[in-house]
Parts: C-alpha cells; sequence; structure tokens
C-alpha cells in the first residue's frame, strides 16, 4: 500500500529553517518589530477603532475576493452599517461577507479568551461558518468531502493529513527557544498551515476562506495585532496571480516551500510596515492638534477659533497649497472664509507666520512642521 508520501510526495511534513534565506529572516525580524510597535501604541479610542475597523473591512473584502466575491471595499462599508441593499440575485454576496464578520470574530474572541486551538475540530467549525446558509449541491459544511474528485487528496487520506498537520505545527519545530523569534516561527507556522490546508483541501468548498481563517487564528495566537494579522490577506488579494503560481510551484517535484514563504513574508511584512506607518500618522496628527491648541488659542482672541481651525487644516494637508485654495482643505474652512473678506484670509496667514507655524512665498503656503517629533533625522 503506497503511503501518503509516496502519493502526495510535496505533502512531506518536512521545514528546515536554516533553508530560509538570510533576507526573508530579516524580514520576519522586522514584521515582529512593527507588529509590537502597534501593539504598544497608544492611540484615543475613536482612532484606535477607525484603523481597527478599516483593517478589518479590507481583510475580509481580501478573503472573500479570492473566491470570487466581487463586492467592493465601499460596498461592504454600506452593507455592514445597513445602507446597502443587494439585489436578490446577490445576496449569497452578502451572505459570504456576514460569514467572514462572523468568523473573524469568533476568532477574535477565542483568542481573546485564552483559546489557542487550531486542530482539526476548530478548522471544520470554521469552515462551517464561512459556507453557513450559503446554497451547495456539492458537500456539508464543515465536513471533510467524500469525493475524491473535488480534490489530489483521496478522501480516506483527509482525516489522517489533518491530524498529521496538527501535530507537525504544533511541534518543537516552530517552537524556539528563544523568546525574540518566537513570532517569526509562529508566523512560517501560520503561513505553512494556510499551504498544507490548500493542499489537502479537506472540503468540498470554501477551502482557501478557510485556510486563511486558519492562518489569521494562529497569527493572533503569536501575538499580531488582528489589524496586522489581516496583511496576509490583502497581501494575498493584491497579488493573486503569482500567489496562485507559488502555491502551484511549491507542489512541484521537489515540494519546497521556501519561495512560498518567502513571497508571503515580504508582502506580509510591506503591510505590517505599512500599518505601522499609519498608526504613526494618526499619533503624529493627535500630537500635532494638541501643539496647535497651545499655540493657537482660540479664546485669546475673536478670530482664535479661525485662526486654529486653519491652522489645522494647513498642517493636515501639509504640502505646499496656493493661497487661493486653502479654503478648499475642509467643508469646515470653506464655510467660515466664504463669509469673509478675501483678505481675512491673508490677515489670518500673516498671523500664523508670524507665530512661526506657516511659512509663505509667492501666493503659497506651506505649514512648518512641529516640534512633536524630537527624535527625528529630518524634517
Amino acid at each position: 500500500m503506497r503511503t501518503s508520501e509516496q502519493t502526495y510526495p510535496w505533502i512531506n511534513f518536512r521545514f528546515e529553517p536554516d533553508q530560509v534565506p538570510f533576507p526573508v529572516w530579516i524580514l520576519l525580524g522586522e514584521a515582529t518589530l512593527a507588529s509590537r510597535h502597534i501593539q504598544q501604541a497608544a492611540l484615543a479610542a475613536r482612532e484606535g477603532d477607525l484603523i481597527g475597523y478599516i483593517s478589518t473591512l479590507q481583510g475580509i473584502v481580501a478573503n472573500a475576493a479570492l473566491d470570487g466575491n466581487s463586492l467592493s471595499e465601499d460596498q461592504v462599508d454600506r452593507l455592514l452599517e445597513g445602507s446597502l441593499q443587494l439585489p436578490p440575485s446577490q445576496m449569497f454576496l452578502e451572505r459570504e461577507i456576514r460569514n467572514l464578520v462572523k468568523a473573524v470574530s469568533w476568532t477574535q474572541a477565542r483568542t481573546r479568551s485564552g483559546d489557542r486551538d487550531t486542530g482539526p475540530w476548530v478548522i471544520q467549525m470554521l469552515n462551517a461558518q464561512v459556507l453557513k446558509e450559503l446554497p451547495s449541491s456539492i458537500g456539508s459544511a464543515g465536513e471533510y468531502r467524500t469525493s475524491a474528485s473535488q480534490g489530489k487528496v483521496r478522501p480516506e487520506d483527509i482525516a489522517p493529513l489533518m491530524e498529521r498537520l496538527h501535530t507537525w505545527t504544533e511541534s518543537d519545530l516552530f517552537r524556539p527557544e528563544n523568546e525574540a523569534e518566537r513570532m517569526a516561527f509562529s508566523t512560517i507556522r501560520a503561513i505553512l498551515t494556510h499551504l498544507y490546508l490548500l493542499w489537502i483541501e479537506p472540503f468540498a468548498e470554501g477551502n482557501g476562506r478557510t485556510a486563511r481563517m486558519v492562518e489569521f487564528q494562529l497569527l493572533l495566537n503569536a501575538g499580531i495585532p488582528a489589524a496586522a494579522a489581516h496583511r496576509m490577506a490583502m497581501h494575498v488579494a493584491a497579488t493573486r496571480n503569482e500567489y496562485a503560481r507559488q502555491v502551484a510551484r511549491a507542489a512541484g517535484p521537489e515540494g519546497d516551500v521556501i519561495p512560498f514563504i518567502a513571497y508571503m513574508v515580504r508582502g506580509f511584512a510591506d503591510g505590517v510596515k505599512a500599518l505601522l506607518a499609519e498608526v504613526s500618522e494618526a499619533q503624529y496628527q493627535l500630537l500635532a492638534e494638541e501643539e496647535l491648541r497651545n499655540l493657537v488659542d482660540p479664546t485669546a482672541s475673536s478670530n482664535g477659533e479661525r485662526l486654529q481651525r486653519l491652522a489645522l487644516g494647513l498642517h493636515a494637508h501639509r504640502a505646499k497649497i496656493a493661497t487661493a485654495q486653502v479654503p478648499q482643505l475642509s467643508p469646515e474652512l470653506a464655510h467660515v472664509y466664504a463669509r469673509l473678506n478675501a483678505k481675512t484670509l491673508q490677515r489670518d496667514l500673516v498671523q500664523l507666520e508670524e507665530l512661526g507655524l506657516v511659512e509663505r512665498s509667492r501666493g503659497e503656503v506651506r505649514a512648518k512642521p512641529l516640534a512633536v517629533r524630537p527624535f527625528a533625522t529630518t524634517g
């Protein structure tokens, strides 16, 4: 009788950390550092909730899109707030999105409660959730497929391979002695679990969504913030043709998973660093607003409130702007200056210049950097 490794030689449950190229380990280190900075970032609840919501929205749309869901981020946003009504012929698209929303919520709730289980039962539950109430004539949601025509792995091999996958990824191979390396190895574990689930194809439908949800769970288990964990699915959705190529390439005659790991890590590291930049920018804006309130007292004069709004608008924009276009920076500024003499704007800009907040030249104005980044090496 042929063993599973003889039948599916690429599903060999082998991984040698020392074969991962050094640049990939550097990227894993960068992703780890960025994730930890995001973990510790202090933000007002409003700003933190907004970044978290947008990241979740983007992650869910990316995951769904990879299985053919055509709803855009704007449509899903409106759908979740209740302002979008889809026609009956597209209700299944809404159901797919709502299923993923519940799967993400369930996964995050389990992680917060300390439940780190990602064994076969949990994977079946995730599949049942992503397929809940969706029409299907192929198989039952959450149950292993029984048809040999659905995938390369025979139905009778699915259960033992799933058990073996769980045992392998729970082994010491992915548990380094050095705590500083834990998040990096856990990220590789999440990537490989994702890949092996695509190869095994345990379910009749929803294997891609399920694999990405398990990957999301494993990233959360590693301590990676949810907003950062969603960046993996976003990377895959943005490069789906390369993703398909890398999945197929890893199942080649040599069964080499290293290029797939490298591809996933590069995109993930870029995504997490971009998220950290968003968080840093939100922190800067909050500090800048506070500093401007100190420098431009809205109660100091009759035009103090207007000056503060103008200063906030220019500092949010940062780049040079024609003086005549300044009121267009926000609806609030447009409303304020529409009722005033055109020279009022010029006088206000002169006052801000005297306070050292802006610089003007040849009909243009630009906000000067505020001293809220004391360790920056550039302006």
